[in-house]
């Protein structure tokens, strides 16, 4: 397992450093924005870095078409009804299935997608604080009531398959 945490963010306020030096689970910090996440058997990640296209130099545009990517992924898994709420997650209903964060250069763009597939939701309440910044529709919910994961959505879909699934996507020219 490992935290990770965004370059904007301070570890003291989104992370319970406490539990994660007991628990030896390393902090870490990437270079995109975003909070904190927890990697951990039961998730799958996936990143890209591509050229935006010219109207997609906000980081709205790239969200949604990046999104969409991942959302088609998932669909190709036999997920349906992935939908974006707030800036950049994708939900089921209103429960987070996945996390992504951007990181926009001159003529670069880094994304990275979390993909909850099959982890044990208690995990994040033991190392991640309620973040300092959250989406509106997450209305102060917890960690255990604000996400879900594929598998408790009732998807029975291997992490390796969705893996698969994104390295396909990712892979395919889509994100050109």
């Amino acid at each position: 397992m490992v935290v990770v945490l965004s370059r904007s963010r301070s570890a003291e306020h989104e992370v319970f450093l406490e539990h994660c030096a007991a628990d030896r689970v390393p902090v870490v910090v990437r270079p995109s924005g975003g909070g904190a996440v927890l990697l951990a058997p039961g998730v799958v990640t996936a990143s890209a870095v591509l050229r935006p296209r010219s109207p997609e130099r906000f980081p709205e545009a790239l969200f949604r078409r990046l999104g969409s990517v991942v959302a088609g992924a998932l669909a190709a898994c036999g997920v349906d009804g992935v939908t974006m709420r707030g800036v950049s997650d994708l939900c089921l209903g209103d429960r987070k299935v996945v996390g992504s964060s951007l990181r926009l250069w001159a003529d670069r763009a880094l994304y990275q997608a979390s993909v909850l597939v099959a982890l044990e939701v208690d995990l994040l309440g033991r190392y991640l604080r309620m973040p300092t910044r959250a989406p509106s529709y997450r209305a102060g919910r917890d960690h255990r009531q604000f996400v879900t994961t594929l598998a408790a959505a009732g998807h029975a879909v291997a992490a390796r398959t969705v893996a698969e699934s994104l390295r396909r996507a990712f892979s395919t020219g889509e994100l050109t």
